[in-house]
């Protein structure tokens, strides 16, 4: 069985983050669309990314990347044959690509590893055969079979409250339609800063659109612009260093970071100031200096999915109980992330429990254990920033980092003194 033996430590020195994947997935799709030459500069590579690539590539949409570049030729030769797309665990590509997949009017076999195939999609797909696509699915998940069709516009109606990505997924592939798409999404949209973020990119690329509060209006027959950037820090990745300095009394600089993201992560900065700690922000990097007495969470973490997993460590070494609201999100990730947490919280010997939506975690005596990832890259990395400060921390299934963070490993080591 392949484990990580966390070493005690305090977090010190300088780590360049890498980019957002969030960025990354969604400008790749964008300069995919545009159908024109582009580059898009220190992209994230990393097995999701990859992916979304990868079935791009499929889709006919000419794209090299590497860890300098992606680059977009413009030309767009799609294959006559059937093609197959495997997503693997990644739901960001699993939702994108299908939208995509559905106006490139080729036949595409979509499927992914056997927990995407329990994940959720059919909000996305009911929506997309009311627009006129010919899809054939195995009662709301993968695999897919998706027929050429001709989607031409209209209104949907849809239920984004377990993935902001089924507006996501629409909302891109809506501009290339001839006709406008108006989307309603009813219910609390789950992650909603992750579909703030793709219009606003979207916006940046020259796209026309109506934003209400629970409805968005596309303009028909529009062509994407390229962009051409540099992909920004990601938020998500920066906060376990953030936190680990924030509980080590270490003090760190995250370097690649924009103070003034749209990523719906960056909220961790927040977090960390009302728990006690200091940060400095600066134009292109965030400072942290812990050492003080971390206070107690009362926090909705309805917007920040991603980030709950860190959040609920640091909780394990603040004074007094914490409460994280509105996480049932979590259950429909990479793995039933409340599971996961709640069960290493318990085997650490800090007391965590579910109460309706809310995740309630109270610090115990801490103790080493081996701790299960149940290959979820966010449950890796959040429980090994805990073993900088509980002694005898294994990590099973360190690898599956690779998901959002290669480097972590090692960036980790690095910091530790």
């Amino acid at each position: 069985m392949e484990f990580k033996q966390i070493k005690n430590a305090t977090l010190e020195g300088t780590v360049s983050i890498p980019p957002s994947k969030s960025v990354t997935h969604r400008l790749l799709m964008i300069n995919a669309l545009s159908q024109k030459s582009a580059t898009l500069v220190h992209p994230l590579v990393s097995e999701d990314t990859m992916i979304t690539a990868e079935g791009l590539r499929k889709l006919g949409y000419q794209i090299n990347l590497n860890e300098k570049k992606a680059t977009f030729s413009g030309r767009v030769t799609p294959s006559d044959e059937k093609v197959s797309i495997n997503v693997n665990n990644s739901g960001t590509s699993a939702r994108f690509l299908t939208a995509t997949a559905a106006i490139s009017r080729i036949n595409c076999l979509i499927d992914g590893s056997e927990r995407m195939r329990q994940r959720p999609m059919k909000p996305l797909l009911e929506a997309l055969i009311s627009l006129g696509a010919n899809i054939e699915h195995t009662n709301g998940h993968l695999p897919l079979s998706i027929k050429k069709s001709e989607i031409t516009g209209g209104t949907v109606e849809i239920d984004a409250s377990k993935s902001s990505q089924f507006v996501s997924a629409l909302a891109l592939i809506s501009p290339l339609l001839p006709e406008p798409v108006t989307i309603r999404h009813y219910n609390k949209i789950a992650s909603k800063p992750y579909l703030d973020l793709t219009l606003s990119l979207m916006q940046k690329a020259g796209i026309k659109m109506q934003i209400k509060e629970e409805e968005i209006t596309i303009t028909g027959n529009q062509s994407y612009k390229p962009i051409n950037t540099k992909v920004e820090g990601d938020f998500s990745s920066a906060g376990y260093f953030l936190v680990g300095a924030a509980i080590t009394g270490g003090r760190v600089k995250c370097k690649n970071m924009n103070p003034d993201s749209v990523q719906g992560d960056r909220v961790i900065l927040d977090i960390l100031k009302n728990c006690g700690v200091k940060i400095t922000t600066h134009q292109d990097y965030i400072e942290l200096q812990g050492g003080s007495e971390l206070t107690g969470l009362n926090m909705d973490m309805q917007d920040y999915p991603d980030l709950v997993p860190t959040v609920a460590v640091l909780c394990l070494f603040t004074r007094g109980k914490s409460c994280l609201r509105n996480v049932l999100i979590l259950r429909f990730k990479e793995s039933d992330r409340i599971r996961a947490i709640i069960e290493n919280i318990h085997r650490l010997g800090g007391h965590a429990t579910l109460n309706g939506a809310d995740l309630m975690i109270k610090p115990g005596n801490l103790k080493g254990a081996e701790l299960e990832t149940y290959s979820d890259h966010r449950i890796a990395m959040s429980f090994a920033i805990a073993g900088l400060r509980i002694p005898g921390i294994k990590i099973i299934n360190p690898s599956c980092v690779h998901k959002s963070y290669p480097d972590f490993w090692t960036h980790l080591e690095q910091l530790s003194k």
